[in-house]
């Protein structure tokens, strides 16, 4: 990667997938800033392009987010991945049925209890001698929050089936503009959001009401705790970028142009995906970081 002068960077020339996570639809100062940095480095390492990836994939809604920060923290001190990022999400119910069996926090597999008692209401699967070991109780739950059945729950019931299986194609028309703030609430329906089965519980009991939930916590949004593990690791990382020392400084260890660039990638996705106010260090000042 050639390098190329600041004066000759336009903003149409920045990619904007690595920061499909946050949203952006062009570059502000400080990505133009981190593009500048990138030039300099020369050309990525595949394993560099991982660490990468890692960031671009960061979530904050996801009940790990706080693990997937540490282990991009970890990634970075280390220069690889030590793990497949094939396995990341693998226990999803998305890769199959019995993908819950590989998860080992119980709740694919409540997720996939949910699957399987829907797809038994729409009668995509049958009912009776059910072999899985589903609750009772969840059967109750979820047929007493729909109610009566019409074509509109069965409509919206399939397409949360398709959205907690992430099929993404589900065929719409038939739903009425009226329940438009239902269908987004579908579409931020995930079993891997820190607020499930809360969650699906919520929009489950919406279907039955033809009606979105006023209190519903979904993809993208966060909590207070979200928010102070956020801000936590934003400012740790800062304080890194700007010379100083801390546990996490510790674990992303030698200062090289290479981890800055790594480091203020990071350090930008969440500042961005939890909405926080402060400003990003210059990091076109090249302080005492080495090649």
């Amino acid at each position: 990667m050639a390098y190329n002068s600041p004066n000759t960077i336009n903003e149409e020339e920045i990619p904007l997938e690595p920061w499909a996570n946050i949203g952006i639809e062009s570059p502000d100062s400080e990505i133009l800033q981190i593009y500048r940095l990138e030039q300099r480095i020369g050309t990525l390492s595949n394993e560099t392009k991982e660490i990468r990836n890692l960031i671009t994939r960061l979530e904050i809604c996801h009940f790990k987010f706080e693990r997937h920060i540490f282990r991009i923290i970890e990634s970075i001190g280390r220069e690889n991945v030590d793990f497949n990022l094939d396995s990341i999400g693998s226990s999803h119910p998305k890769c199959g049925k019995n993908a819950w069996r590989a998860d080992k926090t119980g709740r694919s597999r409540k997720g996939q209890e949910y699957i399987w008692v829907l797809q038994m209401w729409l009668g995509v699967l049958p009912a009776e001698k059910d072999p899985r070991g589903i609750p009772i109780s969840l059967f109750e739950e979820v047929y007493s929050s729909l109610g009566e059945r019409d074509r509109y729950k069965e409509a919206l019931v399939s397409a949360l089936l398709n959205r907690l299986l992430w099929n993404f194609k589900t065929e719409r028309k038939i739903l009425p503009e009226e329940l438009e703030n239902l269908i987004s609430q579908i579409d931020r329906t995930d079993i891997c959001h820190y607020a499930f089965p809360e969650n699906i519980k919520k929009t489950i009991k919406a279907i039955g009401e033809l009606n979105s939930s006023p209190d519903f916590e979904g993809c993208g949004s966060y909590d207070e705790r979200c928010r102070q593990i956020a801000l936590h690791y934003f400012t740790d990382l800062n304080y890194w970028l700007q010379g100083g020392m801390s546990e996490t400084g510790r674990m992303l260890g030698e200062r090289t142009l290479l981890k800055k660039w790594l480091v203020v990638c990071l350090a930008k996705t969440i500042k961005e995906l939890a909405g926080i106010r402060e400003n990003m260090p210059d990091v076109s000042v090249s302080g005492d970081f080495t090649n």
